[in-house]
């Protein structure tokens, strides 16, 4: 049985590229998906407050 291969994209904040997780792809999220983590997505916050 062959893994299927992962899609990747980069983080809108650090642009680390970070591959989609499986509860992404089961509710069909990878689109709306971001950030590679939860401290990219809360400093990306904090830019946006200082701008």
């Amino acid at each position: 049985m062959a893994a299927t291969p992962r899609q990747t994209k980069p983080c809108a904040h650090c642009g680390r590229p970070f591959a989609d997780r499986k509860r992404w792809a089961g509710r069909e999220q990878w689109d709306e998906v971001k950030y590679c983590s939860r401290g990219c997505r809360a400093a990306a916050a904090r830019e946006r407050r200082r701008a």
